[in-house]
């Protein structure tokens, strides 16, 4: 092979053996590109498509991402097993929202076990947490996605998080044959009568874990924006109490279940399989505390990241 090929088009083996002398033996980069007769850029961009290739995993060590104190006290305060308090950040809305889907998705590999059955919920929040989940093979994993297909594909959808989490961890993916919402109450029982649906929201139960964000019940939430509630409905189930939307169904302020019309449209997994789930919650955000309270205080979450703005919030209401 000629030099210039060697170098654009290297092969798994060489970029193992970068990968091996750099991240095992601890080489640096000069010392790497001396021993193989590269150049350190050469060396840089091996690295690179190691992670690219998924030849090196890369996960952020738990105990670096924690502020003990928040952490502690939210742990004790809610009976939580595990708790990850990200930095406020500098930036926009989004840039939080992404700091904490990304330290969430290199924590998802250390909350599963194999044999696992994972529900995904949807929104921005999950669909930055499955961009970046490390390429993490979990053995016989089963991802499920627990809320119906949107209106709008070109959006951020339930079946696009959950196809991509189980593409990086080599898992079984389910995605549901079925819309989020129904327009009538009539055609939403139909479909629920047809074998194919029937079966995958009954094997929504068989989930042991699930990872989900959550809205405040406001009229401009993203369960509005992607035509799963009406801002009408919206203000029906907020009269009713409601403060909290997860995977599409409503909490009030104590995390008890508001049930209303929508609730016989909707084809989303029951509350009552959810709370059976271990919850892995990640939200950021501080308009989002009383909705993540209510989320805490209904027993859904078990595993919680969160930004520290957000985490301050809650402990001061709580």
């Amino acid at each position: 092979m000629k030099s210039s090929q060697r170098l654009n088009h290297p092969s798994d083996k060489l970029v193992a053996e970068i990968a091996w002398l750099y991240y095992i033996k601890g080489l640096t980069q000069g010392d790497v590109a001396k021993q193989k007769s590269l150049s350190r850029p050469t060396v840089i961009s091996y690295l690179k498509l190691a992670r690219d290739r998924g030849i090196v995993n890369i996960k952020l060590a738990p105990e670096h991402l924690r502020l003990n104190d928040l952490t502690d006290s939210l742990k004790e305060r809610f009976t939580l097993e595990n708790v990850h308090v990200v930095p406020d950040i500098e930036g926009s809305a989004r840039d939080q929202t992404i700091a904490v889907g990304e330290v969430a998705a290199h924590l998802l590999p250390d909350f599963l076990e194999p044999g696992d059955q994972l529900g995904v919920s949807w929104g921005e929040t999950i669909s930055h947490v499955a961009d970046t989940t490390p390429h993490w093979p979990i053995k016989d994993l089963t991802v499920r996605q627990l809320i119906g297909s949107m209106a709008n594909p070109l959006m951020i959808t339930a079946e696009s998080c959950t196809t991509e989490i189980a593409r990086r961890m080599s898992a079984f993916c389910v995605n549901m044959n079925a819309p989020a919402v129904c327009s009538n109450i009539e055609l939403a029982n139909a479909l629920r009568e047809e074998p194919i649906i029937n079966e995958q929201l009954a094997s929504l139960k068989q989930c042991n874990k699930a990872i989900f964000s959550l809205s405040p019940c406001v009229p401009d939430t993203h369960v509005v924006h992607f035509k799963v509630a009406t801002k009408p409905e919206i203000r029906t189930y907020q009269k009713q109490g409601a403060v909290c939307i997860l995977v599409g169904r409503f909490l009030d302020a104590e995390g008890n279940i508001v049930s209303g019309e929508l609730d016989d449209r909707l084809f989303s997994v029951k509350l009552s399989d959810l709370k059976k789930m271990t919850g892995f919650l990640v939200v950021s955000g501080r308009h989002k505390s009383q909705a993540t309270l209510a989320a805490l205080r209904g027993g859904y979450v078990q595993h919680l990241v969160l930004n520290t703005s957000l985490a301050e919030d809650i402990l001061k209401s709580s």
